[in-house]
């Protein structure tokens, strides 16, 4: 009986023991997993707050007869993906912007071919180029859009743009690649959509002018 007693005992304790283990492999694995996903979250390429100030441009629709002409861009003020100061601003200088999403086909055929033009070119003085990453999804391909880039030897100083696309929005929101192309004192000239729709010799040659 005593031998029994024992063992029944033994047995018990052998139970409870594998029990709690797997309690405990469970919420380490439990842990684990949650902070792979907060991390996923915290990637510092979602983390973009740019302001923007300034009525936003009506949604874009064709740059043929497009009504937005002549209407006073949004400035945003923002930062690149190490945290310099990148802004749009009314400086008196004429500029040309380009939206541009990680996951879009389309931006990932124009960025290196932008980015060869600027090798063989050389934007006039009188002419900010600047870009704005934006539609960041981390589940998307390609992602993060900072690695892409970098990749890309993007020269063309970047904004990050918000979890909610804020800049882009509010200068139309339409299609990727994004462009538009503003004068001196801050009035859109021109937005265009979609790859090798823009000509930067003669979107140079027009803002040069002024």
């Amino acid at each position: 009986m005593t031998s029994r007693s024992s063992s029944s005992s033994n047995a018990k304790t052998l139970l409870i023991w594998l029990g709690g283990a797997v309690v405990v492999i469970g919420l380490v694995a439990l842990v684990v997993g949650g902070n792979s996903t907060s991390a996923g979250d915290d990637h510092p390429d979602l983390q973009g707050a740019p302001i923007v100030s300034g009525d936003s441009l009506p949604q874009f629709q064709s740059g043929q007869n497009d009504p937005a002409v002549g209407s006073l861009v949004p400035e945003v003020t923002g930062v690149d993906f190490d945290g310099n100061p990148v802004n749009i601003e009314h400086n008196g200088k004429a500029k040309m912007i380009v939206f541009l999403a990680h996951w879009c086909s389309f931006c990932q055929a124009e960025v290196p071919e932008v980015t060869a033009w600027l090798a063989a070119n050389q934007v006039p003085d009188n002419v900010e180029f600047i870009s704005v990453a934006t539609s960041v999804d981390r589940l998307a391909v390609n992602f993060p859009p900072s690695d892409w880039l970098e990749r890309e030897n993007w020269p063309v100083p970047v904004i990050l743009d918000s979890t909610g696309s804020e800049a882009y929005v509010a200068y139309g929101a339409g299609g990727f690649p994004f462009w538009a192309m503003v004068g001196p004192d801050g009035t859109l000239l021109a937005r265009a959509s979609g790859a090798g729709q823009v000509n930067l010799n003669d979107w140079t040659t027009i803002l040069s002018a002024f």
